[in-house]
Order: C-alpha cells, then sequence, then structure tokens
C-alpha cells in the first residue's frame, strides 16, 4: 500500500525528526517501526464522502473541486493517491507512512509534495517516514536518510556522504560528477542540474 498510518509512535527516533526517509522497501519497515496499518476504504464511496469535503487540501495538491463528486473507483492512481494522502493527514495518526508514493508522478509534481508535507509537519502533530529508493525524490524531501539492506540499518546520516561512499545505486549526475572529478574536474557534488551547471561553468573560468 502507497499510503499507512501508525496510531501511536513507540520509537524515539520519530519524536526528533518531523519526516524522515528510508531508502529501501515495505519490507524493511519493521527494522524501524511496526503497528503500521492500510487504509481501509469503499471503492464505492465518493470522494467528498471520504475526506469530508476537504477543500483546502485539494487545493494544496493542485487537484479539481469536481473530483469531490467522484467515486474512490473512478479515480486514477495518482488521484486515489492524493486522496489517500489527504485522508491519512485528517485521521490525524502520529506517523503517515509514504511507500514509493511518487511512482506515478512527474519530478515537477515532487515539489508540490514535499511543500504539502512540510506544511502538515508544522500545523499538525503528525510525524513522516517516506520509504524510496528514488534519489530526486529523497532529495527534493530531506538531505538525511536511512539506509537498510538485509534487514540490518547500514547508515544514517546525510544524504551525499552515502552516494560519495556507493552504499546506494547512482543517479547520473553523481555518475557524470565521480567521472569528471577522476579527471581533475574538482565538481562540488550535488543532486541539483542547476547547481551543477553553474559549477561546471565556475571551473571554466
Amino acid at each position: 500500500m502507497e499510503v499507512m498510518t501508525v496510531n501511536k509512535i513507540n520509537n524515539s527516533y520519530f519524536n526528533n525528526n518531523n519526516i524522515t526517509v528510508l531508502y529501501g522497501h515495505e519490507s524493511d519497515l519493521p527494522i524501524i517501526i511496526n503497528n503500521y496499518y492500510d487504509l481501509n476504504y469503499d471503492k464505492k464511496m465518493k470522494v467528498k464522502t471520504f475526506i469530508n469535503n476537504e477543500i483546502d487540501s485539494l487545493k494544496a495538491l493542485n487537484l479539481d473541486y469536481d473530483i469531490l463528486n467522484k467515486k474512490l473507483s473512478e479515480l486514477s492512481f495518482g488521484e486515489l493517491k492524493l486522496i489517500l494522502l489527504i485522508k491519512a493527514v485528517i485521521s490525524n495518526p502520529g506517523i503517515i507512512i509514504l511507500n514509493n508514493f511518487e511512482k506515478g508522478f512527474s519530478p515537477k509534481y515532487y515539489n508540490l509534495i514535499w511543500h504539502f508535507i512540510k506544511n502538515i509537519t508544522l500545523s499538525e502533530d503528525i510525524k513522516f517516514l517516506i520509504v524510496s529508493t528514488d534519489i530526486k525524490f529523497i532529495n527534493k524531501i530531506t538531505k538525511k536518510i536511512i539506509i537498510i539492506k538485509n534487514q540490518i540499518i547500514k547508515y544514517q546520516g546525510d544524504l551525499i556522504p552515502a552516494l560519495k561512499q556507493n552504499l546506494i545505486e547512482l543517479p547520473e549526475i553523481i555518475k557524470f560528477i565521480n567521472s569528471a572529478n577522476n579527471k581533475g574536474a574538482k565538481l562540488t557534488y550535488t543532486l541539483d542540474n542547476k547547481e551543477l551547471l553553474k559549477d561546471i561553468y565556475r571551473s571554466l573560468k
């Protein structure tokens, strides 16, 4: 399931972290948290009933208001995930888990999701646990990650050092930087294409 909830936080790690990112899979979750549940819903239910006409959240996620009159079964895969996210928020759990939530959305939509999550953590007493292997999405959400492999926590810390240590699959931008630096370029490690271009330009001066 892409959206899950935890009613009561029983891991002190989450006390000081509003947003936690796990580089891994749903099967890794029990290593750091348990007692999480899927959101149950009736596909025949109309959206407006399911989310209690939560207009502000629809607007924040760039969803048209006419979606309120649709049944859950009539929604696209992406629309359903966003509606489930809204439902999770209004149910006011301790933690909302988003598992591969970004799949099906374009990278341009990542920023919208990020702002929604951030605003919820600022306005509500809700934590988020993001499970993903999409480096672009992870980098949009936070700079710190937990890496779990073979049911063991291998790393906790900043994203860039983890990439430099080859602890996770390298995106093309990091491969390029590695290749350039091996030839003496001395580029700064980044996941932002614009920052990389600026650095390349500065190195040519």
